[in-house]
């Protein structure tokens, strides 16, 4: 069972795709004090198995939150997150396919929600 570290293959991602002006700015579930926007969090929020007869697999689903001060650069940088995820593979992960996204308004801060599914090797 490697859902409960499949944050790191996301962290790692995210970090590698060097989106501009994200950077290495990529966190599981809150920010470090001080950080500057813009910047990525992210949680997983579900967890199930897909197993049949023939095949015993796992999908986490996770929540990427892309935050920043500017509407526009929010929307730019969560089509980029997008773009570095989905279809990925890497040591752990089959897949990834967004499931959802949505956008919200908190405390002076635009944020763009990204749900994906992860379909974990065995």
């Amino acid at each position: 069972m490697k859902n409960f570290s499949i944050g790191k293959d996301i962290n790692a991602l995210l970090t590698q795709a060097n989106i501009a002006g994200i950077g290495s700015k990529v966190f599981p579930l809150i920010a470090t004090p001080k950080t500057t926007f813009p910047f990525v969090v992210y949680r997983r929020n579900n967890y199930r198995p897909a197993s049949n007869k023939d095949i015993d697999d796992e999908i986490a689903t996770l929540e990427i939150i892309v935050a920043s001060m500017k509407y526009e650069e929010s929307v730019v940088l969560a089509d980029a997150v997008a773009e570095a995820l989905e279809h990925k593979e890497t040591q752990n992960i089959q897949d990834i396919q967004i499931l959802n996204s949505f956008e919200d308004f908190y405390e002076d801060t635009f944020l763009q929600h990204i749900t994906i599914d992860i379909y974990i090797k065995n």
